[in-house]
């Protein structure tokens, strides 16, 4: 769901996963994606979801983690999986971190994994916050019935029901999620209201032949970005800044973590034909 920039989350698809440790803490949702723009790859926008998802998945198996030692978080209030994701008419490998933390620490985690894979922005959702002003509605496909194919079928459909569903989903399990994000202004990215957007996904609900989606639920969440943008702060100040500053110690980890993860899209580049 999602390289992302603020535009992503058009109608960011979001998920609901079981509860992990720390009921105590909210549930946020951080949605992101590893393979970042940023690093000039001319070709990186060509690149294929399997290829995509082969160094999605080596990110979430171990530089992940590390991210999560390294700001003192206890693994056990985290669950990362990967998903596929979409943005404006493409699908990509996504990763999305269900986190039983509050918002400070999960902003701080959001913060981290946003510096260390170079990501404009992460998106952190909170969909049991009905206070909040950002809508939402769930697709909920038959058992089995969604995989990467079906979900970017779905995301082309909806698209073509209106463009406001077009602009970026994530899907797991049998879930998608699409969120009616507001910008700063507090104007929907899809220039829809809150009741024409469930309207329109309803349209495109009834006109998918495949794999029997519903619309589960809709109402109100919350959601906000955290981010940084590298053309203007190529240093990630504004990452930086609410990890604690360049001396904070968890620092120096990050740092390493960041360019362990950029010699590893360097070798996908030169193996996928990114360049």
């Amino acid at each position: 769901m999602f390289v992302v920039g603020r535009l992503v989350a058009l109608c960011l698809a979001l998920i609901v996963q079981p509860a992990v440790a720390g009921a105590a803490d909210p549930r946020l949702l951080l949605s992101y994606e590893v393979t970042s723009a940023q690093l000039g790859f001319a070709r990186l926008a060509e690149a294929s979801y399997a290829d995509r998802a082969a160094v999605t998945g080596s990110a979430l198996a171990d530089i992940v983690p590390a991210v999560v030692a390294a700001l003192g978080i206890d693994p056990a209030r985290i669950e990362t999986q990967m998903t596929p994701g979409g943005y404006l008419g493409r699908t990509n490998a996504s990763l999305q971190s269900k986190v039983a933390l509050d918002r400070t620490r999960a902003d701080r985690l959001a913060a981290g994994l946003g510096f260390v894979f170079r990501q404009s922005s992460v998106l952190v959702s909170d969909l049991r916050d009905r206070g909040g002003g950002t809508g939402f509605a769930i697709v909920r496909f038959a058992p089995g019935a969604l995989d990467p194919g079906r979900a970017h079928h779905f995301f082309v459909h909806a698209g073509a029901v209106h463009k406001g569903l077009g602009g970026g989903y994530t899907a797991f399990g049998d879930d998608m999620i699409l969120l009616n994000v507001r910008d700063e202004a507090g104007r929907p990215y899809s220039e829809l209201t809150d009741a024409a957007f469930v309207r329109a996904l309803r349209r495109a609900v009834a006109g998918f032949p495949h794999g029997r989606p519903r619309l589960a639920e809709a109402g109100m969440a919350r959601a906000w970005f955290v981010g940084n943008s590298w053309r203007h702060k190529p240093d990630g100040a504004d990452y930086v800044e609410r990890l604690g500053g360049g001396a904070a110690p968890e620092m120096t980890a990050l740092r390493a973590l960041q360019a362990r993860h950029s010699e590893r899209m360097s070798a996908a580049a030169d193996r996928f034909g990114w360049r």
